[in-house]
């Protein structure tokens, strides 16, 4: 039997919620996905992580429902690209938040020493949050007070990851702009 036709029967069974058939795959793919996460990513222990998301996604959210098998590569294009943009948005999100890290351990601000200072620093942030659109404002709370996700916050507000991305992007753009004004 080829691989080609052994990818169909795989990808067939999975299609009908065989456990098999994933522990199977798993098998078949985890040493493949986690080479590549490694030479994306350069870490070991983070290239684990990551493929074992992947393989709880993909159970999870049935991501095998679309994979379509028209050609031998089909199965590992998908399993390949899929791997790769994890590992990019891995990347992104790190460098966003040593960014963030660098910006705090750095600020273009002076932090306030007294408790009277504090109160009006958090007066001013809350004054400048309730100035952002409704929905801006709700995600930015329950992404930076609540510490949610964006897959948590995108579930609460019925609304896409993407959104969610968009928002709290817009929400502090806007608060920099705001108190960067306001001179501490």
């Amino acid at each position: 039997m080829n691989a080609h036709h052994d990818d169909i029967e795989l990808l067939a069974a999975l299609k009908t919620g065989s456990v098999g058939a994933f522990d199977h795959f798993y098998r078949l793919y985890r040493e493949w996905l986690l080479v590549t996460a490694m030479t994306i990513l350069q870490d070991q222990e983070e290239a684990q992580e990551l493929v074992q998301e992947f393989f709880i996604d993909f159970w999870q959210q049935a991501l095998y429902k679309r994979i379509d098998l028209s050609t031998i590569t089909t199965l590992k294009n998908f399993l390949f690209v899929s791997i790769k943009n994890r590992c990019l948005n891995r990347i992104s999100k790190d460098e966003t938040r040593r960014k963030r890290l660098a910006w705090l351990q750095h600020p273009p601000y002076v932090t306030p020493d007294s408790r009277l200072e504090k109160n009006e620093l958090h007066e001013q942030l809350e004054g400048a949050i309730n100035t952002l659109p409704l929905k801006q404002s709700q995600v930015f709370r329950l992404a930076y007070q609540e510490h949610k996700t964006r897959k948590e916050i995108a579930a609460v507000m019925d609304i896409s990851e993407e959104t969610v991305k968009k928002h709290v992007a817009s929400a502090l753009k806007t608060l920099r702009q705001l108190l960067e004004k306001i001179r501490f």
